[in-house]
């Protein structure tokens, strides 16, 4: 009997069905936008939130820990967060070689967490992407990006791929040939990139390389992404170029107001929401959090977007 409660208490979350949640993720992908926190949008957030707090953080690390087919695996792939989560991923896989971007466009893509994937005309990258099958985007993406050592920003089996496939991974920590020390600026094709080292928080100092990437149309005018990722020092972002995108972690104890402000960025992509990896009470932040940190700058081009979401810019 014991057994079968047990057995129950896994596969409970299975009764809320593929089928909601994929209701769920078409209200905040196709129904709705980022652009605009609408209030079928809170709902569905609110009620995708109450199924990222149905699965405990030791549960989301038994899902890393098992391996692929295993039984317990396919259980856990049946609570509605973890169905949204790689629901996310399909769609990367579906979209990102099927998205064609023209010279004035550019296609960014949130997985999860703070990893994105961002696709011009010429080129496609990540960075800080983690997500239990990342390494399935190997094959997509060019070239990768990670600004530190900690597990919610980078994905292993992602990195062994990209090394596999003779694919650059920077970083300021892999012994790979292109560890990065700070400060160094390069390009790849038509993107550029600086970065430096900045804080994590007061005790934790040079830990977390934040990137300048600038993608260069061909009349030579650069759109210009910043990466600040979990640093948390305003002070310490000193960007050569005008921001066009601003991707910050909304919860590091980053002056946001000030970030903002001395970035003047057209777009602030708030990130790092429902980290599954931490406990439910303990920064695991919630939409409602998210939603909230956006509206206090009380500024246009914040925004808030979920896993899996698409997001065209216009030059």
């Amino acid at each position: 009997m014991k057994r079968l409660i047990i057995l129950f208490a896994i596969l409970l979350p299975t009764l809320c069905g593929a089928q909601g949640v994929e209701e769920l993720a078409d209200i905040l992908w196709r129904q709705t936008s980022y652009l605009n926190i609408t209030t079928e949008r809170k709902e569905a957030m609110a009620k995708m939130q109450r199924y990222a707090d149905g699965l405990t953080d030791t549960q989301f690390v038994e899902y890393y820990r098992c391996s692929e087919g295993c039984a317990k695996e396919e259980a856990l792939e049946g609570w509605g967060i973890l169905q949204f989560y790689n629901l996310a991923l399909e769609k990367l896989m579906r979209e990102i070689p099927a998205t064609k971007v023209n010279n004035e466009d550019i296609a960014v893509w949130q997985l999860y967490n703070m990893g994105y994937v961002v696709k011009t005309s010429s080129q496609c990258f990540g960075v800080d992407i983690h997500h239990k099958h990342a390494q399935r985007i190997a094959p997509l993406i060019d070239f990768l990006c990670i600004t530190h050592n900690h597990s919610d920003h980078q994905w292993r089996p992602l990195t062994a791929e990209m090394e596999r496939l003779g694919k650059p991974v920077y970083s300021n920590f892999l012994d790979n040939g292109y560890k990065l020390k700070g400060g160094e600026k390069f390009s790849i094709g038509n993107i550029e990139i600086e970065h430096w080292l900045a804080d994590h928080n007061a005790a934790t100092r040079k830990f977390v390389t934040c990137y300048q990437i600038s993608c260069l149309a061909k009349d030579g005018k650069p759109f210009t992404f910043f990466f600040s990722s979990d640093s948390y020092s305003h002070e310490q972002m000193n960007p050569s170029r005008q921001i066009d995108v601003f991707v910050p972690h909304l919860a590091v104890g980053l002056k946001m107001d000030k970030a903002v402000e001395k970035l003047n960025p057209q777009m602030v992509l708030m990130s790092h929401i429902l980290e599954l990896a931490h406990h439910i009470n303990k920064w695991r932040w919630s939409y409602a959090y998210g939603i909230n940190e956006c509206e206090k700058l009380n500024r246009e081009g914040v925004y808030l977007p979920v896993w899996g979401e698409k997001i065209i810019i216009k030059r």
